[in-house]
C-alpha cells in the first residue's frame, strides 16, 4: 500500500505538522493563553498586543532574510532549525512567567514563524507537486486552522487542571519531538531520493506560471491590498479569545468558539486549494472574501453575548481568512514567472506580516480605552473590505492583460 503512495504527500505530510507547530501553536493556537496570561499573569490588554506585535514583528524579520537562508543552506535544516525556535520559545514563556520574558518569547515565535512558515512550503510544494498543488499547499495551510481546534481545549484543560508554566514547558516538548518527525520526512528536492514531483511520472504539466511577472504598477497594487488584508488576518484570530472575554464570555465558551474557528479554518484553506483549481483564482477568492467581510461584520455585534452569533461568525471568518494564506500562492502562480515566483509569494507574505505588524498594538489600546475590543473589530472589518476590492481589483486586471497579450 505504501509504495503505492507517491513520496511527495509524505512531504506534504511534513510541511503540515512544520506548519502546525510554528504557524499553529505558535501563532493561530496560541491565542488561547490569552486570556490566562491577563488573569494569572495581571496583563493588560495593551501589554497583550505588545507580544502580538513583537511576534510580528520578528516574523517580518524572519521572512525577509530566510530566502537568503534558503539559499544558503537545504530548507530541511532551516525549517528544522524554525521548529526547534519554536520549542525554545514556548520554554521561555514557562520559565520566564513575567512580561519582559513573554516578550523574549513572543519574540522566538515570531522568527519561527518567519523562517518555518508560508515561504518554505510554498517552495517545497512547488518542488513536490506538479498536480494536486492548490491542494497540498491547502493541506499545509489547514495545519493553523486544526492547532486552534485540537490544542484550544487542550490548552484551557492544561491551565486549569496543571499550571500556565507546565502547559507552555508540555507544548514546548511537543514541538521538539515534532521537529524530529519533521526532519526525518522531508527532503529538500525529488532528485534527493531519485524522484520525480507527483504527476511528472504520468505525463502531468508541471505548474503553468504565467509568462512574464506582471506589470509593475498593478503587482504594487496587490502588495499594498495584502499589507491591508494583513492589519485584519493576522489580528482577528490572535484577538478573538480576548474579544469574547472582553464582552463576558466565560473560558469554556472561548475555547469553544477559538476551536470551531480552528476547524472552519482548516476546512477553508483545503477547499481554497481546491475551489482554485476548480474554479479558478477569482472566483475562489471573491467567495472567500464574501465569507470574511460577513463574518467580521458579525464580530462587531459581539456585545449581544450569543454564542449562536459569535459560532457563525467564526465558521464564517476561519473558512473565509485561507485567502489570506493559501490565495498568496494561487495569486502568485497566476501574476509570476517561475523565476519570480519564491519572490513574489515572499512579498505577499511579508507585506501581509507587516500589516498585522503595523495594526497589533492597537485592539489591546482600543480595548482598554473603550472597555471591549468592538472598535477594533470595526477598523479590522474595513480593512477586510477595502483589501477584497483592492486585491481581486487588480488581479483581475492583470489576467485581462495577459489574455490580450495571448490573443495577440
Amino acid at each position: 500500500m505504501l509504495k503505492k503512495i507517491h513520496y511527495s504527500w509524505f512531504i506534504c505530510a511534513g510541511c503540515t505538522l512544520l506548519f502546525f507547530c510554528t504557524g499553529g501553536l505558535g501563532m493561530t493556537g496560541f491565542s488561547a493563553y490569552f486570556p490566562f496570561m491577563t488573569t494569572f499573569n495581571e496583563l493588560k490588554q495593551t501589554q497583550i498586543s505588545v507580544l502580538i506585535f513583537i511576534r510580528s514583528l520578528f516574523g517580518v524579520f524572519g521572512m525577509l532574510f530566510v530566502n537568503a537562508f534558503l539559499r544558503k543552506f537545504e530548507i530541511r535544516r532551516v525549517v528544522t532549525a524554525a521548529m526547534l525556535v519554536s520549542a525554545l520559545s514556548f520554554l521561555t514563556y514557562g520559565f520566564t512567567g513575567n512580561f519582559a520574558g513573554y516578550c523574549a518569547a513572543a519574540a522566538l515565535a515570531g522568527i519561527a514563524y518567519g523562517f518555518g512558515s508560508m515561504i518554505p512550503v510554498s517552495i517545497l510544494i512547488s518542488r513536490w507537486f506538479n498536480e494536486h498543488q492548490g491542494l497540498a499547499i491547502g493541506i499545509c495551510m489547514a495545519a493553523t486552522g486544526v492547532s486552534a481546534f485540537v490544542a484550544s481545549p487542550i490548552i484551557t484543560w492544561m491551565v486549569e487542571s496543571i499550571s500556565l508554566r507546565m502547559s507552555f514547558i508540555i507544548e514546548a516538548v511537543f514541538v521538539a519531538a515534532m521537529a524530529v518527525v519533521v526532519w526525518t520526512l522531508l527532503r529538500s528536492m525529488p532528485s534527493c531520493l531519485d524522484l520525480e514531483p507527483l504527476g511528472a511520472e504520468e505525463g502531468g504539466k508541471a505548474t503553468k506560471y504565467a509568462a512574464r511577472t506582471a506589470s509593475k504598477g498593478l503587482y504594487m497594487a496587490m502588495v499594498i491590498g495584502f499589507l491591508i488584508l494583513g492589519a485584519a488576518a493576522n489580528n482577528l484570530h490572535s484577538n478573538l479569545s480576548v474579544l469574547y472575554q472582553s464582552v463576558g464570555f466565560d473560558s469554556s465558551r472561548i475555547s469553544g468558539v477559538i476551536s470551531m474557528f480552528g476547524i472552519s479554518l482548516a476546512i477553508g484553506k483545503c477547499a481554497c486549494g481546491q475551489l482554485s483549481d476548480k474554479i479558478g483564482v477569482f472566483k475562489a477568492c471573491m467567495i472567500l472574501f464574501v465569507m470574511s467581510v460577513a463574518g467580521c461584520g458579525m464580530f462587531c455585534l459581539a456585545r449581544n453575548g450569543s454564542m449562536t452569533m459569535a459560532t457563525i461568525a467564526v465558521l464564517l471568518v476561519g473558512a473565509g481568512m485561507s485567502v489570506a494564506s493559501v490565495a498568496t500562492s494561487t495569486y502568485a502562480v497566476d501574476i509570476a514567472t517561475e523565476e519570480d515566483y519564491p519572490g513574489v509569494v515572499s512579498k505577499f507574505q511579508t507585506m501581509q506580516t507587516v500589516g498585522g505588524l503595523a495594526f497589533a498594538i492597537l485592539p489591546g489600546v482600543l480595548a482598554d480605552m473603550t472597555g471591549d475590543y468592538i472598535l477594533a473589530y470595526e477598523i479590522m472589518f474595513a480593512f477586510v473590505l477595502i483589501s477584497a476590492i483592492v486585491i481581486q481589483g487588480a488581479y483581475r486586471k492583470i489576467r485581462k492583460e495577459q489574455s490580450a497579450e495571448a490573443a495577440a
